[in-house]
């Protein structure tokens, strides 16, 4: 498999990742799996787990060029893009309809950045990165008209939603916004407010807060806040480390209901159940007679013959 990758990446420009589509062939499936368990393999490697892979297999895909992590490539590729198109324009604000892929990833790695700088975790932008970004002159603030609408600022904007969301459930009843946002996306009605098709983003926000909360971690909610929401009728996801409810135990297995016999069977099976309980007593009192020996001579009949039983 490893001259099949070599001959793969001299026929595909150097491409050393092996894609596959539902058009792939047989021959580039088996290809691509064979990578991908190189990939894994690596991993238990790094992990001190070398039973998978060995040293020379390492070095020798090195020498090609092979890609141990996706993710970091694909990065990579994005800064060197992102490089390029700042040396021709010389700015970092991409328009969307100009090259959107490469605006998304401004997009989420400034998102990363500002959640960092909060306290939350974001394992995908490592200082590694953070250092290949700035050495580019990278400007991590978003632009004015992108500062409205980032994550910190509207979809958390506590007073605002939460009021927003005691009038949808005093208009509608409860707070289950994403039902209705369904049905009206499919032209069963209209929002009396047009605000409120944004309430499922500031719930989703408030629920991932309410993780780091629960966690210890820092958050955007307190307890002051997750008791006016509960109040509402939000309801809260557990964090992973939780344990669930009806988790395979005994206590959480449900006992299935007895279910009673009409009337007159019951009659039955009692009267059966007393039958059995006279029955030893009433044995043992039983005089039973030997049964008769089998060869028995009938009695002589008027022909003067006799019958056997």
């Amino acid at each position: 498999m490893y001259y099949k990758l070599l001959q793969w990446k001299e026929n595909h420009d150097g491409d050393v990742l092996v894609g596959v589509d539902k058009d792939s062939d047989e021959d580039t499936k088996k290809l691509s799996r064979w990578v991908i368990n190189q990939r894994s393999a690596y991993k238990y490697f790094m992990n001190g787990d070398t039973k998978h892979i060995k040293d020379h297999r390492i070095d020798a895909l090195n020498k090609m060029g092979f890609v141990w992590c996706v993710a970091d490539h694909v990065f990579q590729a994005n800064v060197e893009e992102l490089k390029q198109y700042h040396a021709e324009n010389e700015k970092f604000d991409i328009p969307v309809k100009e090259n959107k892929k490469l605006a998304a990833f401004v997009s989420r790695v400034r998102t990363a950045y500002a959640n960092k700088q909060e306290g939350r975790a974001q394992h995908d932008l490592t200082d590694e990165k953070i250092e290949q970004l700035d050495a580019i002159g990278f400007k991590w603030g978003f632009k004015k008209s992108r500062k409205k609408t980032s994550s910190t600022s509207t979809a958390f904007d506590y007073d605002t939603q939460i009021a927003l969301l005691q009038e949808f459930k005093n208009e509608y009843g409860h707070t289950k916004v994403n039902k209705l946002i369904k049905e009206w996306q499919k032209g069963e009605g209209e929002p009396s407010k047009k605000e409120y098709r944004r309430l499922p983003v500031f719930l989703t926000f408030a629920r991932k807060e309410y993780i780091s909360y629960v966690e210890g971690q820092p958050s955007l909610i307190d307890a002051e806040k997750v008791k006016a929401l509960t109040d509402l009728g939000v309801e809260w996801k557990q964090p992973p480390n939780v344990p669930r409810k009806n988790t395979g135990g005994e206590a959480s297995r449900k006992k299935k209901p007895r279910i009673e016999a009409p009337y007159h069977e019951q009659e039955f099976v009692a009267a059966e159940l007393d039958v059995e309980a006279a029955l030893p007593p009433l044995a043992a009192n039983l005089h039973v007679p030997a049964l008769p020996s089998p060869n028995i001579v009938a009695p002589k009949f008027d022909d003067g013959q006799s019958t056997m039983i």
